[in-house]
């Protein structure tokens, strides 16, 4: 009959190997993307957690609530320190909405990033032209400045707004100070400017005027007794 006594026995548990620490893989996916002669870049970036880890790019039809991935890219196998993640593939369906997401696996499960969704064809941006701007009609005054709205388009181009004050008559107006408003407007803009540099008296007229460096245009005068 065998005896182990306390003291010759080594009782002691068996150190963890590093896989026990391990956790599923972290994953996410960029929000933009670029698509250039039929190749299309998508990034982000992976955390394996302490296990290998495999990286796919599954692609599908959308929209985002139909969830079907039926095609799979490989971006990256083994990884074993967190990464940035950039695959370039030509493996886009030609369909009006496509939806991808990263995909990552290791030892202990599998993580997805959120999908992404976007239209195969992107709407084509008009083409640049010359601002367009419209002044209301009305506008108010208070603590001796006079407040003024405009509705702006750049079309496409950054966009420089002055406001031109000076005296009438309304038919003829002779604009004598030229204000600065606002630079570089890059989308269309509803602006309100207040000023109090107007002339002393009589018929005032003011009108706003925009420029880019496709061109200039101004609004009609908006003329009043002060």
């Amino acid at each position: 009959m065998a005896v182990c006594l306390l003291a010759a026995c080594d009782t002691s548990a068996p150190s963890p190997s590093p896989a026990a620490f391990a956790d599923r893989p972290g994953i996410q996916l960029d929000t933009t993307w670029t698509a250039l002669n039929g190749q299309w870049t998508f990034t982000g970036n992976v955390d394996p957690n302490g296990a290998p880890t495999g990286v796919v790019l599954e692609i599908g039809p959308g929209p985002i609530t139909a969830r079907v991935f039926d095609t799979q890219v490989t971006v990256a196998d083994h990884v074993a320190a967190a990464m940035p993640l950039t695959i370039t593939t030509t493996k886009i369906p030609d369909i009006p909405q496509i939806c991808v997401r990263f995909t990552a696996s290791n030892s202990v499960g599998t993580s997805w990033s959120t999908p992404l969704c976007f239209p195969h064809d992107l709407p084509t941006a008009p083409p640049p032209g010359a601002p367009t701007v419209a002044i209301d009609s009305t506008f108010t005054v208070a603590d001796g400045k006079w407040t003024f709205t405009a509705d702006v388009n750049p079309h496409n181009v950054a966009t420089d707004l002055v406001l031109d004050t000076g005296t009438g008559p309304a038919t003829s107006p002779h604009y004598t100070k030229h204000i600065p408003v606002t630079t570089g407007l890059d989308g269309p803009a509803r602006v309100m400017f207040a000023t109090s540099e107007l002339p002393a008296s009589g018929e005032v007229c003011v009108r706003f005027t925009a420029t880019n460096s496709v061109g200039t245009a101004s609004s009609d005068p908006l003329c009043f007794q002060r």
